[in-house]
């Protein structure tokens, strides 16, 4: 593990890089990226050597050191490959794959953490019968602790399967999805689940139809019985491939990827939410060939995706360029479009993610070798209502090293993380990392930590349901009139500071166990877990 200044030579500089060793397996890198409002992040991803992968997750804190290290492997030399992780409730960190089981057919794999000290707490191996190969793909956890993996079984070719487990690990529901297409053809796969504010379970498919071609496919299941409430495709018979979903708050549901027109585009579309009705759909293009590789809704109506293009299509000349698009929400109107690279044989410029601060900034990332840069990561910053640049930072990699950045995330103060790879051409050798890039948004409470004294939080039986009680306590009445945010299970509150304390009552909790947090100031208080019912 090393923590090193980034090598820096633009406006802006990142905080810090942070890197952990995965070793020289051709699988080897970064499956995932968590990063708490408090700024603690963690990454996971497959390591070891091609005869013997294993599981590597790290916990870096807000200041890049290292929290954490935890390496699992299942025994001899087997696969075993992170794909996704995710924070659920009561600081537990849920890493999903897929390990061998009995004669070596890969199973469905969940490991939990203790998000604070990297204690391994339980292992779930799941498998739904002799002889089939399984793994999971992509995880997301309710408020309630149950746990939703998005992965593969086998059927007539590769088909999907959406699993649910209680908080202890014990199967609550399977539901498998088998595209129309027939062996061999049958190739169907999941590309991420989401939960919508109502806590039904979005799944993203690569799905293969009776043309034996792909189409976008969204699959919406109940979260408590795993009832399908409704299933949309989308596509033209002819190669089209989801690349990434969002949810809006009102659950509508936004996908993009690459979709064939003549040639390879973005197609982004827009579903309702209620009953996965096509809303729009359109196309962008630049080049020749496009990959779209990240999809942002802003929280104002904005619609960013980014991916590369390639000016010939035909990838010979290693030359593809930045190509950022923004749209309207609520139409699909094309509003600005952002692109960056250059065409020289070699110039090869592809970014991996999008995201918008609160203060209209927009972040693309990805690497770059168009001069000056070669195999370095670059971070734009765009204005997020006409696309342009208004500046950009560059972390240069040394010696035979060459970068890739990876997912993008926010902590509740806006500061950036990227988890990115990091591969040394001499050695094979490779690195998951994570870099941090500081907040541009103005503004935060200013209050210093130290004039922070404790967080207390409680569930209290009423007759009304249950209730959260919590309060900051301050050590001093200095700061009366202040505000300062705390959130629970991630939802954001504002306090204004009266005496020494800030205190906040939320109504009609649910049953189960809460995280409350003190995000802004940041990094001051450990967070506090309760549960209800209560006392």
């Amino acid at each position: 593990v090393a923590f090193q200044p980034a090598a820096l030579r633009a406006e802006l500089a990142p905080e810090w890089v942070s890197r952990v060793p995965l070793g020289t397996a051709l699988a080897a890198g970064p499956a995932g990226i968590h990063v708490d409002p408090d700024g603690v992040s963690y990454i996971t991803g497959i390591s070891g050597p091609s005869s013997n992968t294993d599981i590597t997750t790290a916990s870096f804190a807000p200041d890049g050191s290292l929290r954490w290290s935890q390496t699992w492997n299942s025994g001899g030399s087997n696969a075993d490959q992170a794909r996704g992780l995710t924070m659920g409730p009561g600081g537990i960190l849920y890493v999903v794959g897929n390990t061998p089981g009995p004669q070596s057919f890969a199973n469905v794999l969940v490991l939990a953490y203790d998000a604070a000290t990297g204690a391994l707490l339980r292992t779930i191996q799941y498998s739904s019968g002799p002889s089939r190969s399984e793994s999971g793909a992509s995880i997301v956890t309710d408020a309630a602790g149950n746990i939703y993996v998005g992965g593969t079984t086998v059927g007539d070719g590769v088909d999907v399967m959406t699993l649910k487990f209680n908080p202890t690990g014990v199967l609550q529901w399977k539901r498998t999805w088998d595209g129309p297409a027939f062996s061999p053809f049958s190739g169907d796969s999941v590309q991420k689940v989401l939960l919508d504010s109502a806590g039904n379970l979005l799944v993203l498919i690569t799905g293969i139809m009776g043309s034996n071609q792909p189409d976008y496919v969204v699959v919406k299941y109940a979260g408590g019985d795993g009832t399908t409430l409704w299933e949309a495709n989308w596509g033209v018979s002819g190669g089209d491939y989801p690349a990434d979903m969002e949810i809006d708050a009102a659950n509508n549901v936004y996908v993009t990827g690459i979709g064939i027109d003549l040639i390879d585009k973005y197609s982004t579309i827009k579903l309702n939410g209620a009953n996965g009705q096509l809303l729009w759909q359109f196309y962008d293009s630049l080049g020749n060939d496009h990959s779209a590789t990240g999809l942002f809704l802003d929280g104002n109506g904005g619609v960013l995706v980014t991916g590369a293009s390639d000016p010939e299509g035909g990838h010979s000349n290693f030359n593809d360029q930045f190509f950022t698009v923004k749209r309207d929400a609520a139409t699909g109107a094309r509003l600005w479009t952002h692109v960056y690279g250059q065409t020289c044989v070699g110039c090869y410029d592809v970014p991996s993610d999008v995201r918008v601060d609160s203060a209209g900034n927009a972040f693309v990332v990805g690497s770059t070798s168009s001069p000056p840069y070669s195999n370095d990561v670059i971070l734009f910053v765009l204005d997020n209502t006409t696309g342009l640049e208004i500046d950009r930072g560059v972390v240069f990699n040394t010696g035979t090293e060459v970068l890739n950045s990876g997912p993008l995330r926010f902590d509740a103060a806006f500061n950036l993380y990227d988890g990115g790879r990091i591969y040394n051409a001499n050695t094979g050798a490779v690195d998951m990392s994570v870099t941090k890039w500081a907040s541009l948004v103005d503004g935060g409470t200013g209050i210093p930590c130290a004039d922070t004294a404790s967080l207390q939080a409680r569930c209290k039986a009423t007759a009304g349901g249950n209730r959260l009680l919590l309060r900051l306590n301050m050590t001093d009445t200095s700061h009366t009139g202040e505000e300062v945010t705390i959130t629970v299970d991630g939802a954001p509150f504002t306090l204004v500071i009266g005496g020494n304390r800030a205190q906040l009552s939320v109504p009609n909790a649910a049953a189960g166990s809460h995280t409350i947090e003190l995000t802004d100031p940041a990094g001051c208080l450990p967070p506090v877990v309760t549960t209800c019912p209560g006392n």
